[in-house]
């Protein structure tokens, strides 16, 4: 039963995430010119999310971006982790009950 081995691991890594948050993370540089010489200026950070149906964004400190740039990459790591668990059941369901949904049923 390797398939129930890796649902237990993946159950027991998600458990160990600390911090999620939806989203994602950008840094953004911004082109100036002192003393007659480009220079790039940055990064800024800015965070963006969808919330209530609309894309909402905000800047953030360097500070504050560090922290929730861990939390972001919590989120995207237990999602993936969740679509694994969900695949790797819904193949043993399959497995256990002999349907195969994919074939269409013969004719009699």
């Amino acid at each position: 039963m390797k398939e129930n081995q890796r649902r237990k691991q993946i159950l027991k890594e998600m458990a160990g995430i600390n911090s999620m948050e939806k989203g994602s993370l950008t840094e953004e540089y911004r082109d100036a010119y002192k003393d007659g010489k480009k220079v790039r200026l940055g990064p800024y950070h800015k965070y963006q999310r969808w919330e209530s149906g609309r894309n909402v964004s905000r800047r953030l400190s360097a500070n504050r971006a560090a922290e929730l740039k861990e939390a972001v990459e919590g989120y995207h790591k237990f999602d993936k982790l969740a679509r694994e668990y969900a695949d790797i059941t819904i193949s043993m369901t399959r497995q256990t009950s002999g349907a195969d949904h994919s074939k269409k049923k013969p004719r009699s």
